[in-house]
């Protein structure tokens, strides 16, 4: 009796389980992440598992850091390093077709002629195709938007990287267009007494909004800038005064704030530009606007969109070659006649405060700037800069070009010509 009492006892204490190792497994789990581990699991064990995690987390978190310690090396490295070489890395043959130009848009580019549009990936492959026809287009592109317009015909056509937005048919012969972040299509039409600036929906349909100008007291306008949001337009004109062409820059607001202002104009400036000829008005973002005259650079500020006011003149020393816009940069190219250096380029801020002054020597017709880089381009000969002012490559890229982008990593380019995309690395 008394033995089956001590099996009895003995049996019991077997069972009894060791709450304390239990707490401490679960604690020792939760901190370390190896609650997979059993819980008759050796606390060396354990512990060695713990140890060899956080080792792999020290290693993969100093393994980042290298990665990105090289990776900006080799970024400022690349900042000022120049090349006089490249090397073709593909090439994608593109369908056949008549050829204006591109237009970047989206993440790829519309290639538009006088039969139709196309939009291509980067690699230069077919999205869609939409036909027109036009005698001279012309393009504008901002935001997800670009239009393409018949210049001296009536037509516009608008698109987005999906597809075409819509079509618009303005009655009167075209002189510009423009588009807006929102999609509204601002047009530039004529008769022959007067101008008239007409305003569409993004989906094509005619707004209750227009400004008429008489070309015999208004002027002939030559330029003309939506604002961001779409409510505020910016136009250059040119008028005869006596027997002296004279400039005009005039402001008008579609808000309630112009509503009860003639002509929906809420400021004009005249005397700013005696003898001048403004060839160019342009919104940097909401507020920062400029003009592009012959004798200089004009800043102005709608802070108050009531009242525009100028805010900063830069009269230029020697003539004015090509302007190019990135957000709210503005690249300019003055002739220099230096013996050592044919052009001066500037990088003016949105207030017209100078980020970059190079002198160079080239031969170019067109500049565009793009993602840091400044791109001058005339037949197959490219002068790359960045905004640095480092000249990264001047010379031949084989092909006639009509548009180069940055792509790749460090010195890749990728460079649009009359029949094909291709893909380079400067060496």
């Amino acid at each position: 009796m008394i033995e089956d009492k001590e099996i009895k006892k003995q049996e019991l204490k077997d069972r009894i389980i060791n709450t304390s190792e239990i707490y401490t497994s679960k604690a020792d789990a939760f901190e370390t992440g190896t609650s997979d581990l059993g819980e008759n699991t050796p606390r060396s064990r354990r512990k060695k598992n713990t140890e060899f995690f956080t080792a792999g987390r020290r290693v993969v978190i100093l393994l980042l850091v290298l990665i990105g310690a090289v990776i900006i090396i080799l970024t400022l490295q690349n900042r000022f390093k120049t090349y006089n070489k490249f090397k073709l890395k593909w090439i994608h043959e593109l369908s056949e077709g008549s050829l204006v130009d591109y237009i970047s848009l989206g993440n790829g580019f519309l290639k538009y002629s006088k039969d139709g549009a196309v939009y291509l990936k980067k690699n230069g492959k077919n999205v869609w195709v939409d036909s027109y026809e036009m005698s001279n287009p012309k393009t504008n592109k901002n935001g997800k938007y670009a239009i393409v317009f018949d210049v001296g015909s009536k037509k516009i056509v608008s698109y987005t990287k999906d597809g075409k937005a819509a079509s618009i048919d303005t009655g009167l012969p075209i002189l510009k267009a423009i588009v807006s972040k929102s999609g509204v299509v601002t047009a530039l039409i004529e008769d022959a007494k007067s101008t008239y600036i007409m305003f569409y929906d993004n989906e094509g349909k005619e707004l209750d909004i227009s400004i008429k100008s008489k070309l015999s007291g208004d002027g002939f306008p030559t330029d003309i800038a939506i604002s961001p949001d779409g409510t505020a337009l910016l136009a250059s004109f040119q008028y005869l005064k006596g027997s002296s062409m004279m400039g005009r820059v005039v402001f008008y607001d579609f808000s309630e704030i112009g509503k009860n202002m003639a002509n929906r104009v809420v400021a004009g400036f005249d005397e700013e530009f005696v003898s001048s000829m403004v060839a160019r008005v342009k919104y940097l973002d909401k507020i920062n606007s400029v003009a592009i005259a012959s004798d200089g650079l004009y800043f102005f500020s709608s802070k108050n969109i009531a009242s525009p006011k100028l805010i900063k003149t830069i009269k230029a020393e020697n003539d004015i070659e090509a302007v190019a816009f990135e957000g709210e940069k503005i690249c300019v190219v003055y002739k220099n006649t230096s013996e050592k250096f044919n052009h001066t380029l500037y990088i003016y801020s949105k207030t017209g405060n100078v980020l970059l002054k190079k002198e160079f020597s080239g031969d170019f017709n067109h500049v565009d700037m793009q993602k840091g880089y400044i791109y001058m381009t005339k037949n197959d000969n490219a002068i790359i800069m960045n905004t640095s002012g480092v000249i990264k490559y001047s010379g031949s890229l084989d092909v006639n070009i009509h548009k180069i982008v940055k792509s790749g990593f460090l010195s890749g380019f990728t460079v649009l010509g009359d029949n094909d995309f291709r893909g380079i690395v400067l060496k």
